[in-house]
């Protein structure tokens, strides 16, 4: 045994190193749930090597230590259920716990086996290559449409630690099998602290990429009526008009009518799903190609791609009429519109665009709203040239 102390404490040195950084990882950094088990699982391979190493006069073929290396793949997978937890993995954890009570008896009745050494040495690297085994099947039987990281790589750290230990009951001497039993346990230590890493690091930067996602929707997206805000709108505008011909777009202002008086006699609730139904209409409406945005307030604006005023125009009766059909399931009056249209030019901005679809607007309210209003000419001088009466005023 006196050979072999080294060793042991060696493999201690190894698996204390690999706990120590998990431990470390948790107290300094943002931890999963489930370390807590990852880490109890290799401090109880250091304590067990560190034991095995300052007892070595004792005759461990004959002493429950040998059974203190086989608990850690199931204590590993009770981590791991609560790492996935919304990836349940096969089996369950009343399962692990019940595996992990039949190896504590097992090491608790150790002495009343047999009192040949040889079958005492061979019973806990059985059971430890069983638990290893069962921790590798666990994992490998998940379905392969889930993605969840790093069981592939434990499920073959588990297979070698349940294969290699049980070389050593080819030795007729057990307590050269326990060591072999330790380098591998050891290694396995490090392999699964460096998976273990490897694994929060991932899911951190998943969550980062999540959250920049999520802050990028907040940036171009209007919350309450989930379309794109008035910037995200001109730069998507500004992208698809450099596909088309100049000139062959068409821009739509559109207002709700009244809509200071639906917040004052309905409440601001009203008002929010009125603008909700209202870009909900739109849509459903456009063509894919098409784009939608808030341009503030109860202001809409829509960028029809080759298309005319006289297409806008329908487009217009048609939105009118579809919004008045579900005013009443959304508990409104029959709400009416108002729009400004204009065709863009070669060369114009969009922002220019939005100022001459804007005194087209105001003339539609001026004339008395629910219309359509078609302009031309320039900011200064505007030419309203067509005007179109859409559906019921609101009241």
């Amino acid at each position: 045994m006196d050979t072999l102390t080294p060793l042991f404490w060696l493999c201690a040195a190894v698996a204390a190193v690999a706990a120590m950084a998990l431990s470390l990882f948790a107290r300094t950094q943002r931890s999963h749930r489930g370390f807590g088990w990852w880490i109890g699982a290799l401090w109880l391979n250091a304590v067990g090597a560190a034991v095995i190493g300052a007892l070595g006069w004792v005759d461990v073929a004959a002493s429950p230590l040998q059974w203190l290396f086989a608990p850690w793949p199931l204590l590993s997978v009770l981590g791991l259920r609560r790492y996935h937890a919304r990836d349940a993995l096969p089996g369950s954890a009343w399962q692990d716990l019940g595996l992990l009570a039949l190896l504590l008896l097992g090491a608790m009745a150790t002495p009343l086996w047999s009192p040949q050494a040889q079958l005492l040495g061979l019973m806990p690297l059985v059971a430890a290559s069983a638990a290893a085994l069962y921790a590798a099947l666990v994992l490998w039987s998940v379905p392969q449409q889930h993605d969840v990281d790093g069981l592939g790589s434990l499920g073959a750290l588990w297979l070698a630690v349940a294969l290699l230990p049980a070389l050593g009951a080819a030795w007729e001497q057990p307590l050269y099998g326990l060591a072999l039993h330790a380098a591998v346990v050891a290694l396995g230590s490090s392999v699964m602290a460096f998976v273990a890493l490897t694994m929060s690091g991932q899911r951190t930067e998943r969550v980062l990429r999540q959250s920049q996602r999520r802050l990028r929707v907040l940036a171009n997206i209007d919350m309450l009526t989930q379309v794109p805000n008035r910037r995200r709108f001109e730069e998507l505008a500004r992208r698809v008009l450099q596909l088309d011909e100049a000139g062959s777009a068409t821009l739509l202002l559109v207002d709700i009518d009244h809509f200071k008086q639906i917040n004052d006699t309905l409440g601001h609730a009203a008002g929010d799903r009125a603008l909700q139904l209202v870009s909900r209409c739109t849509l459903e409406l456009l063509r894919a190609h098409d784009v939608a945005g808030r341009h503030g307030g109860d202001e809409f604006v829509m960028l029809l791609r080759r298309s005319s005023t006289q297409d806008a125009m329908q487009v217009a009766a048609r939105l009118v009429s579809h919004l008045q059909m579900q005013s009443q399931a959304h508990a409104l009056p029959r709400l009416s519109l108002s729009f400004g249209i204009v065709q863009m030019r070669d060369g114009e901005s969009i922002d220019a665009t939005l100022q001459r679809a804007d005194l087209a607007l105001y003339e539609a309210k001026r004339l008395g709203r629910a219309r359509a209003v078609a302009a031309d000419g320039d900011i200064d001088r505007p030419v309203f040239r067509s005007s179109q009466r859409l559906g019921l005023t609101s009241t």
